[in-house]
């Protein structure tokens, strides 16, 4: 099953939460975040192959870092 980049995308952004009030932070590892990937996959229905849970969380860790760099930019 091929999964375009806009559903890469809407999975990532299922994961900020985790980022927001979850465990995860931006200096956290690829592979665990690649394990609440796999998990957002499996509820979207997509393949939970782990080069697809990997892509996720590099986008989602993309995601929370520009989160991160906008906040800042609005405080300065």
């Amino acid at each position: 099953m091929f999964v375009t980049d806009e559903k890469i995308a809407e999975v990532a952004e299922d994961l900020m939460p985790l980022f927001e009030i979850g465990d995860l932070h931006s200096r956290t590892k690829i592979g665990k975040i690649a394990i609440h990937a796999k998990e957002a996959l499996r509820e979207h229905g997509m393949p939970t192959r782990f080069s697809l849970c990997c892509v996720v969380a590099k986008v989602a860790l993309m995601f929370w870092q520009e989160k991160i760099l906008q906040t800042k930019k609005e405080g300065a």
